[in-house]
């Protein structure tokens, strides 16, 4: 699962690494970016890679009314070729999404714990995404996109049991050509994130809200340890003989 974005590498990073135009407007570092608000997200339409803003939680072009629809905010890699929601995605409209890092949850002693997972060096995670553009009635429009994830393995399992997929540097172009890559090879083409010298560590519960921004939220905090149980007090021994 991936269900919280950080975003704040400096802008001359994102246009090198995705091969951008350099007129790409300069953004706000973001650090909570949750589901349903518009994240940077690349496409090529064939006329070069492009930077847009698309809200998370994808919206096929068939549904109706989006405020009655579910948030589909990740798809499964194993089972996206098949589902509706997705397939026509993946074969025309793949997108990447830019991450700082991500956050996950652990459940510990009652409550939920947020990590903070991102590269060891620090550089630019590409997720793999896909987009679809809904049209109204009334001709209004909402590009949105999901991202893709699987099982976790490694040391992420430890925290979460799926984990958002990423796409090598040296597959990228590959994976935004809807037009000359199909959607069996495409999906050859993402990678275990585990793979990529992820690290993670625990931060500040104030993630959980996500109306709380801000730097401090990727500031690595150190966990109180987990009192120890006392051991049940021993019965007394009886002084009365027993019959049996």
């Amino acid at each position: 699962m991936c269900g919280r974005l950080d975003l704040h590498h400096p802008r001359e990073e994102l246009i090198n690494l995705f091969n951008l135009d350099a007129q790409l407007n300069d953004f706000p570092a973001r650090y909570n970016i949750p589901p349903t608000q518009p994240v940077l997200s690349i496409v090529n339409h064939g006329r070069g890679n492009e930077a847009h803003l698309m809200r998370w939680g994808l919206v096929p072009h068939w549904v109706k009314d989006p405020r009655e629809f579910t948030v589909l905010a990740n798809a499964r890699v194993e089972t996206v070729a098949e589902k509706p929601a997705f397939k026509s995605s993946l074969k025309n409209q793949r997108c990447l999404v830019p991450a700082s890092g991500y956050y996950e949850w652990l459940r510990q002693n009652g409550e939920k714990q947020p990590f903070h997972i991102h590269k060891e060096d620090g550089s630019l995670l590409a997720l793999a995404g896909l987009y679809a553009t809904w049209e109204g009635p009334n001709g209004e429009e909402i590009d949105s996109f999901t991202i893709l994830t699987q099982e976790a393995t490694g040391e992420l399992a430890d925290i979460h049991h799926r984990t958002p997929v990423h796409v090598p540097e040296e597959n990228m172009d590959e994976w935004l050509d809807t037009k000359n890559v199909n959607a069996q090879n495409a999906l050859k083409l993402v990678r275990p994130l585990i793979k990529y010298n992820v690290t993670s560590y625990p931060v500040s519960q104030r993630v959980n809200n996500a109306r709380n921004e801000g730097e401090d939220l990727i500031v690595e905090v150190e966990l109180e340890a987990k009192p120890k149980e006392k051991a049940a007090p021993k019965p007394k021994k009886s002084t009365q003989l027993d019959l049996f």
